[in-house]
Formats: structure tokens, C-alpha cells, sequence
């Protein structure tokens, strides 16, 4: 407690009488943090168009994959492209809901109903690409658990999937300046033993 709100109460005020004025204070910022978060919710839903790009690693029990990647977005469209530090793309993924095609770094295609399933089938990668629609932005879907940051940027979110197939867990570590913190910077996933992580360095979107 302030100083200010030390000298506000008589010292003699009853334990329990503090206690209820304490929790009522307390719940004054809650629906103001909750209209910030909405308010900042809707900022990232309007953002349907964008494009951003940076340094991603893939990390498992077998292999360190470190790379550059460009991620396109329009809607419920998506194009990712990964590309080694000289510029060469090792791979292409383009993905509708149910629909994915993947081109491999010498330009053969193959098509499936679920982009997560064809990459990791095809490239031996594990990335949760639909769920990165939102994810990428700092939006958690309807179904994940999540808790804020005390200037009600997304920090944390978890998927809510069974013991014996956990889900992936995502953190938040820092958001872009350039963006007025609007977006992320650097996102960290996990999954088992699995870990991808993202160090965003540019974000072209229309508000």
C-alpha cells in the first residue's frame, strides 16, 4: 500500500472493515484492464492483411534448424516461406483452411487437407500452422487458456489438449517497438520436446 492510502484509513479501523475496502479498491482497475484487452483484441482483429519476417529455429530430440522465414497473411490465407541466411528457399507453404500445398526447395509440390500434418510428414518440421494465424499476432484462440502482461499484451497461452497429447505452449517474450508494442517481437513455442522459436524484425500491415 502507498503512502498516501496508509494515511487515508484511521489505524485503528477494524481488520475486516480494511480488508473489504482493500478488496473493493482492488476491483476498481478490472474493468478497465478488461476494456483495454478487448480494446486491444479488436486492434489485432482489424489487422487482416500483413506481412512479417525475421529468424525462426526449429529445435527437436534430432535437429537445430536455423533459418529466415517470411510470413504472408490475407484472411484465413497463409504463405510462409523459409529461406537459408544466403537467400534460397529450403520451402514453401501456401494454406486455406483444409487445404495446403508444399513445395520443396527443388520445386516438387504436394498437396494435403492439413498444412501442419504435410510439412511435418514432408520436412520432418512441427509447426502448428493454423493456430499461427492467431499466435503470430498475439491473439489466442477461443479454445486456449491464456493470461496478460500488466499492459494487457497477450504473455502467455496454452492449448487445451489431453496428457497423453499435450499442446503447445506459447510465450510471449517481447513485443516490436515499431508497432507500438502492438505486435510481437519474439515468440517462443513448445510442444514435448519440441521448440520453435520466432525473432520477428519487421511487421507491413493495414490497420
Amino acid at each position: 500500500m502507498s503512502r498516501h492510502s496508509r494515511s487515508f484509513f484511521p489505524e485503528k479501523l477494524p481488520i475486516i472493515t480494511t480488508f473489504c475496502i482493500l478488496s473493493l479498491i482492488g476491483c476498481v482497475t478490472t474493468p478497465t484492464q478488461h476494456t483495454e484487452w478487448l480494446n486491444h483484441q479488436q486492434a489485432l482483429l482489424d489487422i487482416t492483411k500483413f506481412t512479417t519476417k525475421g529468424k525462426v529455429a526449429f529445435i527437436d530430440q534430432e535437429q537445430r534448424i536455423s533459418a529466415n522465414f517470411v510470413w504472408k497473411q490475407d484472411g484465413n490465407a497463409v504463405s510462409l516461406r523459409i529461406t537459408n541466411f544466403f537467400g534460397a528457399t529450403l520451402f514453401k507453404l501456401d494454406t486455406i483452411p483444409k487445404y495446403a500445398i508444399l513445395t520443396d526447395h527443388v520445386g516438387q509440390s504436394y498437396v494435403g487437407t492439413n498444412a501442419s500434418n504435410l510439412l511435418q510428414r514432408l520436412i520432418g518440421i512441427s509447426l502448428p500452422v493454423d493456430a499461427m494465424s492467431h499466435w503470430i499476432k498475439g491473439l489466442p484462440e477461443e479454445k486456449n487458456k491464456f493470461q496478460l502482461s500488466t499492459d494487457n499484451r497477450l504473455e502467455y497461452l496454452s492449448e487445451n489438449n489431453s496428457l497423453s497429447n499435450p499442446g503447445w505452449q506459447v510465450k510471449y517474450q517481447s513485443y516490436d517497438v515499431a508497432t507500438n508494442r502492438l505486435l510481437p517481437a519474439k515468440i517462443i513455442m513448445n510442444q514435448n520436446h519440441k521448440k520453435v522459436c520466432l525473432v520477428i524484425s519487421n511487421w507491413k500491415y493495414t490497420p
